[in-house]
């Protein structure tokens, strides 16, 4: 069966829905530096590499996966599903940041003016940013199609988003007064309820 994303009007939606949180995400890249000490420790590339090898796996599959790793009569299902998971986490990835204003940065920085965020969704969990990431690239391997490139996704962005977790919360418990206050009132990292 040909994936849904390869068929019209799908197709379209599915480019559309993807263009518009990658685009916003490069452009937000190219402009935002990150002011503060540097403590990322080269954690903004094992997200890179992960992000890559999650999101290349996907749609290579999405393209040439044979009958047997394609998801069949729950295609056109789970594609809405896909596309849902990505326009939430969209929004939630961008209602985060704006929550963190100045503060939020591609790299592990914190700055002398920094403060706690623990309203909205950071009331919750920690890291409601990354939350929202794994929203969207569950939700892109969903839409692409196949189990193989779900089971490779998710084990992979929750391993790049794990690795980043532990150098950010090492800085901001050093470097961010009232940090270790907050993970004491929310406990929980990436997952309500689970991690």
């Amino acid at each position: 069966m040909t994936p849904p994303f390869l068929q019209s009007p799908y197709s379209y939606v599915f480019w559309a829905t993807y263009a518009a949180w990658v685009v916003p995400e490069f452009v937000d890249a190219l402009r935002r530096d990150g002011g503060g000490a540097d403590h990322d420790a080269n954690s903004k590339y094992v997200l890179y590499a992960t992000f890559g090898v999650a999101a290349g796996v996907a749609f290579v599959l999405g393209f040439v996966a044979p009958e047997w790793a394609t998801f069949d009569a729950a295609a056109v299902p789970l594609f809405w599903v896909g596309i849902a998971f990505q326009v939430g986490g969209a929004a939630l990835r961008w209602y985060t940041v704006a929550l963190l204003g100045d503060a939020f940065s591609r790299t592990v920085t914190v700055s002398a003016s920094q403060g706690v965020v623990d309203s909205g969704p950071y009331a919750v969990v920690r890291h409601p940013t990354y939350t929202a990431g794994v929203l969207l690239y569950v939700g892109l391997s969903l839409a692409l199609g196949t189990w193989p490139g779900v089971a490779v996704t998710v084990p992979a962005v929750l391993a790049g988003y794990g690795h980043r977790i532990r150098v950010e919360e090492r800085a901001l418990r050093r470097h961010l007064d009232g940090y270790d206050d907050y993970c004491d009132r929310t406990p929980y990292r990436l997952i309500p309820g689970v991690y």
